[in-house]
């Protein structure tokens, strides 16, 4: 698992180094060609190790971003998951939370999602710079990414070394000042995955859990803000299978002639005589939330 896991950073930091250094073209009109081919081809390379590690969930354990399974997001929801990377960037704590918080009444929150929203809004629609970040993107960005890949246990030295490697910022890594930075990395995100326990912890289970079935197979309950809803089936060794739509009906990446048996088994997998009940396994008829 280490080698997979160092494979799967170097392939992500070097798409991550692709991407900064394309940020960086003097030239606007190549500038902009160049990220927006980098971006494209991320959602292949997605693809790619998804089925490479068939067995390591999509995102991170962190989740501060949301994530939407194995199926490729819609332009939507890639607009709010950079929200959500955007706001986190800022306040060091997942978005999502601050919404929950907001409901509540939380002045401190809602100060935070309008601040996130009027800059991200400005940015995106080319009205000049924001404040920058309390926190060093780059590194910060490759920490986040790469901790739960391996980066956690490397020791000062080798981590310097490691950033020397991948980092687009193109200087050398002092190992004391990255192993400090590190440090408060996982703290963040310790604090965020401790403060949003309480509020997961009030979601009904059925969207907070997979559920594993007979020969392997696992469903997990996805509900992307673009207001799509659907079960995806995943095996263990194989990665994933198809979605179980709110119809009943399947869908997915695989040709015909190799999903037959995969659907031949489902539901029965779940002990449930329908995909249609499959379904409402985890989006219950009459749930105002569903």
């Amino acid at each position: 698992m280490e080698d997979e896991s160092e494979s799967s950073l170097c392939e992500i930091a070097g798409m991550h180094r692709a991407l900064e250094v394309a940020r960086k073209l003097p030239d606007r009109e190549k500038r902009a060609g160049e990220v927006r081919k980098i971006l494209s081809s991320s959602f292949e390379k997605r693809r790619e190790l998804l089925s490479q590690h068939p067995d390591n969930p999509p995102g991170t354990p962190w989740q501060h971003v949301m994530v939407t399974g194995h199926m490729p997001p819609s332009p939507q929801e890639k607009h709010e998951q950079v929200l959500d990377w955007f706001f986190f960037k800022r306040n060091r704590t997942p978005r999502w939370v601050a919404q929950e918080k907001e409901k509540e009444g939380d002045l401190k929150a809602h100060k935070q999602l309008v601040r996130a929203n009027d800059e991200f809004w400005r940015l995106s629609k080319g009205h000049g710079s924001v404040t920058p970040f309390k926190v060093d993107q780059a590194h910060t960005d490759l920490l986040e990414i790469g901790l739960h890949l391996g980066l956690k246990v490397l020791s000062a030295e080798e981590l310097a070394d490691c950033f020397d490697e991948v980092c687009a910022c193109g200087r050398s890594h002092d190992a004391d000042a990255l192993k400090k930075q590190r440090s408060r990395v996982f703290k963040d995100l310790e604090m965020a995955l401790q403060e949003g326990s309480r509020y997961w912890l009030r979601k009904p289970s059925w969207e907070r859990f997979e559920v594993y079935g007979a020969d392997g197979f696992m469903a997990k309950r996805y509900s992307p803000r673009d207001g799509r809803k659907y079960v995806e089936i995943s095996r263990r060794g194989t990665g994933f299978e198809c979605i179980v739509q709110e119809d009943g009906s399947f869908a997915g990446s695989k040709k015909d002639t190799e999903i037959i048996d995969v659907l031949r088994q489902i539901p029965s997998a779940f002990f449930m005589p329908t995909a249609e009940q499959l379904f409402e396994m985890f989006f219950p008829k009459g749930n105002k939330n569903r």
